[in-house]
């Protein structure tokens, strides 16, 4: 009888610690990661720029990247040099800073999507057409639903 209580317990602090599903660890990093909340924004790719260049959204929306321009373009996080660079990391890792599209995939037309999970800030670029900061770059503030960062190892935090 104390046994099946026990296990009783157990099993509702479980049911109750995972019920709601708006956190879950993410496989590597250990970041709570939030799911898709069902939101999304569209950034356009144009000749030279993106647009808008910086926008807040809140953790779980989903980014829509359209490219609208005549030129193939590439969406790298700041810490990626190139589109080689871009495919190792998307290849080998799922964390939170594993995200972007190469040049050849993201020719004019072409739709690019990701639902940012982890707040932080993501600094991207298209290295055909600008660097880090500078010349076709943008930037995505990503927010915790709740208020604040999670943690102070979120990206780029």
């Amino acid at each position: 009888m104390v046994v099946r209580r026990l296990v009783l317990v157990l099993g509702l602090v479980a049911l109750l610690t995972n019920c709601g599903g708006e956190k879950a660890a993410a496989p590597e990093s250990g970041l709570l990661v939030v799911p898709p909340n069902g939101d999304s924004i569209t950034i356009q790719s144009l000749d030279n720029s993106f647009r808008p260049v910086e926008f807040e959204i809140v953790a779980g929306t989903e980014v829509i990247f359209e490219n609208r321009g005549r030129n193939d373009h590439n969406i790298l996080p700041d810490g990626v040099k190139n589109d080689a660079e871009m495919t190792a990391l998307l290849a080998s890792s799922d964390a939170p800073e594993a995200w972007g599209v190469v040049a050849a995939d993201f020719v004019p037309g072409d739709v690019y999507s990701h639902v940012f999970g982890v707040p932080g800030r993501y600094p991207y670029y298209c290295s055909i057409h600008g660097a880090p900061g500078a010349g076709m770059y943008g930037v995505l503030v990503v927010t915790d639903p709740n208020g604040g960062y999670w943690s102070s190892t979120a990206p780029n935090d």
